[in-house]
């Protein structure tokens, strides 16, 4: 049996923080791969209208703990213990979608990377991340 789509919408919908920021699991791969979607909303802009930075570094880090996920098949329980992010361009408006594969995959730690991109398809930002497994 294959972590699905169905059982990360599931796990979201029990994860009060992804409910609250309205994040959607637009599709999970068996290989750890994993796109997540949030509309932008005024709630998460800052003083200056854009996305707010700690908004992609959520995303990076969400899309990435999807991918652990659907990479062991179940929930491993991951903790990140390292996350990098680069801000490369910003928005304001529509729906942004973060993107994330896993490129390390380590008996108890995993590194993956992330690409946050808007409506069109230009690079927001861009990361990776490193996750201890707490249940293996």
């Amino acid at each position: 049996m294959s972590w699905t789509r169905e059982d990360e919408i599931n796990w979201t919908n029990n994860n009060p923080f992804r409910c609250h920021l309205g994040i959607k699991i637009n599709w999970v791969n068996d290989d750890g791969g994993s796109e997540i979607a949030l509309p932008v909303t005024p709630e998460l802009l800052q003083a200056y209208g854009m996305v707010h930075g700690g908004i992609y570094c959520v995303l990076i880090d969400t899309v990435l703990g999807t991918c652990v996920r659907a990479h062991h098949q179940r929930d491993a329980g991951p903790i990140t213990v390292d996350l990098n992010v680069s801000f490369l361009r910003p928005t304001g408006q529509g729906e942004i979608v973060c993107r994330g594969e896993i490129i390390k995959a380590g008996r108890k730690v995993m590194v993956g990377s992330a690409d946050v991109l808007d409506a069109e398809g230009r690079k927001l930002a861009t990361g990776r991340g490193s996750f201890l497994m707490r249940n293996e």
